[in-house]
């Protein structure tokens, strides 16, 4: 197999889309170096393992989402609803990237690891409080701030339940109704 000069930016977005398709555990490093046309060694240049790689991805996902999150409540041309349609609007294109839906990598990956101590679970519960703090940010410039949180928690509840549930059933209906009601 011919080695292929790849970036660390575009090894995390290929891995994210196969571990996102397969799974944590059922994804292998000899299935990243093919997808990504690399033998193992190359691989091993950027991560010490599987677990180094998949807290990389999640540190990438948490920038990427963090920065959507201030752009989003810091715009000074959108109003609160404006702002949560906005968002509900990102996340529907996120979870429906060419059709792919598989869930929350976030969800799947602290689902998958259950019981373990891998090093990047404090990134997944930072990913959920980033998503909770931000989303009651902007629930409180029409609400008291424990109400405001309250609300955010709520969403993404219903969010993450939505998504699971659009996975399960194959039917976007679900997480088409949790963004509404985001908005309300």
């Amino acid at each position: 197999m011919p080695t292929i000069k790849t970036s660390k930016e575009e090894i995390l977005q290929k891995s994210m889309r196969l571990i996102w398709q397969k799974g944590y555990h059922d994804t292998s490093i000899g299935d990243l170096a093919s997808a990504l046309g690399m033998h193992k060694s190359h691989f091993y240049y950027y991560f010490k393992d599987k677990e180094d790689l998949m807290k990389e991805i999640l540190l990438y996902m948490l920038a990427q989402f963090t920065q959507l999150l201030k752009r989003i409540e810091e715009n000074p041309e959108l109003d609160t609803a404006g702002k949560l349609q906005k968002l509900a609007t990102k996340i529907e294109r996120f979870y429906d990237l060419d059709g792919f839906s598989n869930g929350c990598l976030m969800a799947n990956t602290a689902l998958e690891s259950v019981g373990k101590d891998y090093a990047f679970m404090p990134v997944v519960r930072t990913f959920f409080s980033t998503f909770i703090e931000h989303l009651g940010a902007i629930y409180a410039e029409k609400h008291p701030e424990s109400e405001a949180r309250l609300l955010a928690v709520r969403a993404v509840q219903e969010i993450e339940g939505a998504i699971l549930l659009t996975r399960i059933f194959g039917e976007k209906t679900y997480l088409l109704q949790a963004l509404q009601r985001l908005a309300v």
